[in-house]
Parts: C-alpha cells; sequence; structure tokens
C-alpha cells in the first residue's frame, strides 16, 4: 500500500474509532453523549419515540423551520390516524399531501431572528456531533435555577473567586478568563440568547422547549430532555426516512452471505476430501 492510501486509511479508522460527541464545536462545551440505540447496521428506530418526536416537531419547531424532504403524510408510519394527520397539517394551514414547510414565511423569520431558521431535514446529518449536538442545543440552554444564581452574583458589587467559579462551573464556562466570564453573564442578565454548547454560546434562538410544552397521550413524562430526546429521534428518521428498511434489507443480505458461506465451505470439503 502507497503513503496516500496508508494515510487515508488510517484517517477513516480514526473516524470510525473517535466518538461522535467529541467533536464538539469550538467554543461550546463538550457535547453530551446520548444512547441513540438507532445508530449502528443494528440500530432500530423506537416508533412511539418517533411518534412523540413527530409531535413535538409538528407543535414546536413548524413554528420557525421546515422539514422539507417530509410529507405530512408519511408520519401514518408511526401509527397516526388520518384525523390526527390531517389536524397536524392544517394547523400549519395545509394538507397531509403537502411537505412540512414552516407556517412562518422567510421574510418574517428574518425579521423576527436577523436570521432565516435552518431547514431541520437534514441537521442531525449536518452539525459536528450529529444528534447530540441538536440534542445538546435543545437542552443548553440557562435554566431557571442558573438565571437566579447569574441575577444574584451579578447584583453581588464585589463578585468573589468563589461566587465566580461556582457560575462558571454551572455554566460550563472557563473560570480562568473571570472577564469573559463577566461578559457572558452580562449579556445574560440583558437578554442575550446563551446556549453552553453552542459555538460563541450565543444565537439568535430562543430556547424552543420546555418542559410540559406538548401533551404526551402515552404516558411518558414530558420533560425537557425527553422532549428533546424525542424530537432529536425523529429529525434523525427525517435526515434518513428509508433507514429502517434499508438496514432491513441488509440484515437479510449478511444472513444470506452466512448462510452461502457455509455451504460454499460444506461442498469444498466434501469434494476436496476425496483429494490426498
Amino acid at each position: 500500500m502507497n503513503r496516500p492510501h496508508t494515510v487515508l486509511a488510517a484517517l477513516i479508522v480514526a473516524a470510525m474509532i473517535i466518538p461522535q460527541s467529541l467533536f464538539a464545536s469550538s467554543g461550546g462545551a463538550p457535547l453530551p453523549q446520548e444512547d441513540w440505540r438507532f445508530r449502528g447496521i443494528f440500530g432500530q428506530f423506537d416508533t412511539k419515540a418517533l411518534k412523540r418526536g413527530a409531535k413535538v416537531a409538528s407543535e414546536v419547531c413548524l413554528g420557525c423551520h421546515s422539514i422539507k424532504y417530509i410529507k405530512f403524510d408519511a408520519l401514518r408510519a408511526f401509527g397516526f390516524s388520518e384525523a390526527e394527520i390531517d389536524k397536524m397539517a392544517a394547523a400549519q394551514g395545509r394538507t397531509k399531501k403537502d411537505r412540512m414547510l414552516s407556517a412562518m414565511e422567510p421574510a418574517a423569520a428574518k425579521e423576527s431572528f436577523n436570521v432565516v431558521p435552518p431547514d431541520l431535514s437534514l441537521i442531525t446529518k449536518a452539525r459536528k456531533g450529529y444528534e447530540d449536538y441538536v440534542f445538546g442545543i435543545l437542552v443548553g440552554y440557562v435554566k431557571p435555577e442558573e438565571m437566579e444564581l447569574v441575577k444574584r452574583v451579578m447584583a453581588d458589587d464585589k463578585l468573589t473567586e468563589e461566587e465566580l467559579k461556582e457560575v462558571a462551573s454551572r455554566l460550563s464556562l472557563d473560570a480562568h478568563h473571570p472577564e469573559k466570564v463577566k461578559e457572558t453573564l452580562a449579556r445574560i442578565i440583558k437578554g442575550d440568547q446563551f446556549n453552553r454548547y453552542f459555538p460563541g454560546n450565543f444565537f439568535a434562538m430562543p430556547q424552543p422547549l420546555s418542559a410540559g410544552q406538548v401533551e404526551y397521550t402515552d404516558g411518558t413524562e414530558n420533560t425537557l430532555p425527553q422532549m428533546a430526546r424525542d424530537v432529536v429521534t425523529f429529525l434523525a428518521w427525517a435526515a434518513e426516512p428509508t433507514a429502517p428498511e434499508r438496514k432491513s434489507t441488509g440484515h437479510m443480505v449478511l444472513l444470506y452471505l452466512v448462510v452461502l458461506t457455509a455451504m460454499l465451505y460444506a461442498v469444498k470439503k466434501r469434494i476436496w476430501s476425496r483429494v490426498h
């Protein structure tokens, strides 16, 4: 093997063995490491999680974002009834045959956020960290108890080193740069959107999810992390909706190859057993 091929092979192996969660974007905290059971050649999507995630996407995400490569009627694969699909589509001013486009026009989004919210069809494939990145963004905003701490700390004219370290630790900031920490806290108090996992920590999107925001009917607790996991599962499916069928076919092909290999080995042994 020549040197370019050796280097290429090494890079491919490295990409396979390095955990995806280590690809945290520059400037953000290390991404959370979730157990996504649909990953890998034997991974399978949880239909109930997909249904919950589609509900979150429809009721929350489509307010600003689109999932333009998926049509509403594709959601029947998760167990939605025709009436439920019609209702979800109608809430966006569309029919079940339409694509899942945002109810907000791009011009209005640009005016509100100073940027057009990205389409979410391939978002779990388009960012370093993949599903972990999207999950991190959804759960990485300042929590109410953290906001109280920030307010209390910033109200103190004489900010101690211990207080600085505590708030920096809670927000995943680098306490070795106190001036930068203070600047970040000032922006949080001002109302800028802080997210510990986003590069640079500030961006235009307000926190989209909150506990209890979407009603679940299957008995699952609708906490913020649960809703985030569910909608990320749905977005992972939306990025590759043929994955379940492809994996199923792949499993059958692998089984066929195993059986064929065994048969060929048995035939080979039988034929060559006569040769001394």
